[in-house]
């Protein structure tokens, strides 16, 4: 027995070197595969962009396809855009070409809706707050445009310049009504004359041919924080200002002219003493020659620039819009996910108007809040109000870095 035992392991000690698989045979390949995405693709997965949401428009669904090349040198997105409210189906090209890494082209060629008012109020606070609240800081009109833009950039590590240039073909055209009878659906306010239900002025019909310039500057350094953006448009061929009102009968009635306007927009923050902070902002409309067509007027009013003023009441060709926000964290408390509290000391004056500025209106007020929220009171100080702001108001507000 104890001989066959032998035997069997002196069997298995010479067959396992002969059954072992032999790994020197055939190398590893340890190449290295680069995968690529493939030129054309659907963002999303489904060709789905952000939507938004406004009293006009209703629902805006972006769908289309993206084309990369050049390791992102170009980019084209070919789109169209479903308007719920309006029941349109808009279609659009856009995208960029960067030569370089300093020098950018940028074009847009399509159809859609279009604002002078993005400034109060991010695409995302304004699609909430109308969702929420019926509370739209923004006028609209529609409008075939074609435009183009190259943009070049010159940095250093405190200041960044964008210089650009371009040009702009557009056929503008009203949206909504002076007397909306349907309207997108929010949980509050849908049914308010200053809501979803707010009139949206009319625009003057016809085409406007111009080219556009200007710069962008943005400084941070140490605890600054600061940009000033300035475009100048210089239009050959627009509607007049009465091409809104009158039907166009003819020249004497409505007519065309040139126009120019200048657009500042500027924002600066800093720190103070310890946390504490101070904010300004600045907004300004300057137009040179006639009084400009309705879609380049812009609008004032309500949370997010005058809260004593009814929502966008306030408008025209010419505006200025200053504002401050002193900051002044409550270190003391700490509260659960949210941080700590804060009171704000505010002021804020402005007024538009056609072919100058009116006397402006003037908001003092106080403020508190804790991370992203606020709610601040404010106060109409002038002995002979305009006929357009209260006396005070109460406002909310919600602070978004988007």
């Amino acid at each position: 027995m104890k001989l066959l035992c032998v035997g069997s392991v002196a069997l298995a000690a010479i067959a396992c070197p002969v059954r072992a698989q032999d790994t020197t045979a055939s190398p590893v390949d340890t190449s290295y595969v680069e995968y690529s995405e493939p030129p054309v693709t659907l963002p999303m997965g489904i060709g789905l962009r952000v939507p938004s949401y406004d009293r006009v428009n209703g629902v805006t669904i972006p769908w289309g396809p993206q084309l990369v090349l050049g390791d992102d040198r170009v980019q084209l997105d070919a789109l169209v855009r479903y308007r719920s409210n309006l029941g349109n189906w808009d279609p659009s090209l856009e995208g960029f070409v960067r030569p370089s890494g300093a020098d950018e082209l940028k074009l847009y060629v399509g159809r859609g809706t279009f604002t002078n008012d993005s400034w109060i109020r991010s695409d995302l606070l304004n699609s909430l707050a109308a969702l929420a609240v019926g509370s739209d800081a923004r006028n609209y009109y529609r409008a075939d445009r074609a435009s183009l833009r190259l943009t070049h950039t010159l940095s250093t590590p405190a200041i960044t310049l964008t210089p650009f240039v371009g040009g702009n073909m557009e056929r503008d055209w009203s949206t909504g009504s002076l007397d909306p009878q349907k309207s997108p659906w929010s949980f509050f306010g849908r049914k308010g004359k200053l809501r979803m239900r707010r009139p949206n002025p009319p625009v003057s019909k016809g085409r406007i041919n111009s080219f556009f310039g200007g710069s962008g500057i943005a400084v941070a350094r140490g605890g600054l924080d600061g940009s000033l953006d300035v475009a100048v448009e210089h239009a050959f061929k627009a509607p007049t200002f009465l091409c809104a009102a009158i039907p166009p009968v003819g020249p004497p009635a409505c007519g065309e002219a040139a126009f120019t306007q200048t657009t500042l927009d500027s924002r600066v923050k800093f720190p103070t003493f310890g946390t504490q902070t101070f904010e300004f902002k600045g907004h300004a409309l300057i137009a040179g020659g006639d009084i400009l067509p309705p879609q380049r007027f812009a609008y004032l009013g309500g949370s997010g620039t005058l809260a004593t003023v009814n929502l966008l009441a306030l408008g025209g060709d010419n505006l200025l819009y200053l504002s401050g926000d002193y900051v002044i964290p409550i270190e003391r408390i700490v509260l659960p996910y949210v941080g700590s509290p804060f009171l704000a000391l505010t002021y804020a004056a402005g007024n538009a108007g056609l072919g100058s500025i009116p006397t402006l209106i003037q908001n003092v007020g106080a403020g508190a809040g804790v991370s992203l929220f606020r709610v601040d009171y404010s106060i109409d100080p002038a002995q002979n109000r305009s006929p357009l702001s209260r006396k005070s108001a109460w406002s909310f507000g919600v602070s978004l870095s988007l």
